[in-house]
């Protein structure tokens, strides 16, 4: 039986039943895009609250279930889960060996499994094969495999899972068309190329880039401020430029699930093959150290306009890693709050898409909570705040990430 064709035919006429393990930011947005193309799509969650939370929204063609064995229903498997570092920055891939020990224990003839979890060059053919052929079915004729990076962007209106283009590339030909005939029922643009390698690194590459030019503004702070010249005005001035460059701007540090983790896979690969990248190295160290920086310009802030207290207060603002989000994950601001407790500092914080965490309750910003503060630290500047209010409380305010270069106030201090 030529099962691509079967399966082509079941993708082109919208008939095929798509699994997605592991159903966050990355699955879920996955999950919506095939369902409302009209897939039939079971998305796969340890967490029973989480599948009967998705259930009682009955939305059209999206179910969510803790079955693993309902893989065996699927035509096409979306690995989604996450691929994290462990606390020495070295690769944690227990989630996705996890996942695809399950598959290949339960996947039927005719499958389609894609890799969408960001991996090292070499992870799809090199780990994930090696699995899913526990299954003992024969890749690139009774399965196929393939990797697709994702590309999710959350809170981001303007690229959704429709017109992000979508790099994909399969062990073979056969599996390389499959995933692009599945995507094209829901993204306007698929991107082949010519080996699974070439994917997994371009998402390596895509945010690598965007560390190390974001630690190279966070380098370039500590020579501006000698100069006593404004750095974002010098990168906007820059980005006047139509071509070669790119503004990335200084600020507290990098957080979320791609940017601060998947430069150190690659950094864990060279290292296995004895190749020193030392930009992507130092640009990891100076991300990991920037938290620090801003403790220290708070402590000193502090010391500056209030140091004769023996005890200090601090209000972070801003516990999610990017603004109008709720994600915490990878977040600088939450290393700040260890940081200034470490320092017997009193931290709260407000943060409306994180009205609790770690047992406290996000802080109204009411003059009665602020008027007694020592200094107020933006990290992360919501949208949905009312600065013109903040500044009014005449409390000193370290703003991390220029949010309040609309105002001019003695009360303002930056990095």
């Amino acid at each position: 039986m030529n099962y691509a064709n079967q399966l082509s035919k079941k993708l082109i006429e919208k008939n095929a039943v798509i699994g997605i393990v592991g159903i966050g930011y990355v699955g879920g947005a996955l999950a919506k895009g095939a369902s409302d193309a009209g897939l039939d799509v079971l998305g796969f969650t340890r967490n029973q609250i989480r599948a009967e939370a998705i259930n009682d929204q009955k939305l059209p063609n999206f179910t969510a279930t803790t079955d693993i064995a309902l893989i065996a229903t699927c035509d096409v498997i979306c690995i989604c889960v996450p691929t994290p570092v462990h606390e020495d920055k070295s690769p944690d891939l227990v989630p996705l060996i996890g996942s695809l020990q399950n598959t290949a224990k339960h996947m039927k003839k005719g499958t389609l499994i894609i890799i969408e979890s960001t991996v090292a060059p070499g992870t799809t053919r090199n780990i994930a094969l090696p699995i899913l052929l526990l299954s003992g079915l024969k890749p690139e004729k009774d399965f196929f495999l393939s990797f697709s990076p994702e590309r999710v962007d959350p809170g981001n209106k303007t690229y959704t899972h429709r017109n992000t283009p979508k790099v994909v590339s399969g062990l073979s030909s056969e599996s390389t068309i499959l995933t692009q005939e599945f995507y094209q029922n829901f993204v306007e643009t698929v991107v082949c190329v010519s080996s699974p390698e070439v994917a997994e690194m371009s998402k390596i590459l895509e945010n690598t880039f965007r560390l190390v030019n974001i630690s190279l503004s966070n380098e370039l702070l500590n020579y501006t401020n000698k100069l006593g010249i404004d750095l974002w005005e010098v990168i906007n001035a820059a980005a006047t430029k139509p071509f070669g460059f790119l503004p990335h701007y200084p600020g507290p540090g990098i957080g979320g699930h791609c940017i601060p983790v998947d430069p150190f896979y690659l950094l864990d690969d060279a290292t296995k093959r004895g190749v020193r990248l030392g930009i992507i190295e130092e640009a990891g160290t100076i991300n990991t150290a920037q938290p620090g920086k801003v403790v220290n310009r708070t402590l000193d802030i502090i010391k500056q306009t209030n140091g004769v207290k023996k005890t200090h207060t601090a209000l972070l603002v801003g516990l999610s890693y990017k603004e109008d989000i709720e994600d915490r994950r990878e977040s600088p601001s939450l290393r700040i709050f260890e940081l200034l407790q470490e320092q017997k500092v009193t931290v709260s914080y407000h943060d409306p898409y994180n009205p609790e965490y770690n047992g406290m309750s996000s802080v109204h910003l009411t003059q009665l909570n602020i008027q007694d503060l020592d200094i107020i630290v933006i990290v992360t500047p919501h949208s949905n705040i009312d600065y013109q209010a903040l500044i009014s409380y005449e409390r000193p305010i370290l703003d991390t990430k220029n949010a309040l270069k609309r105002f001019s106030s003695p009360y303002i201090y930056r990095l």
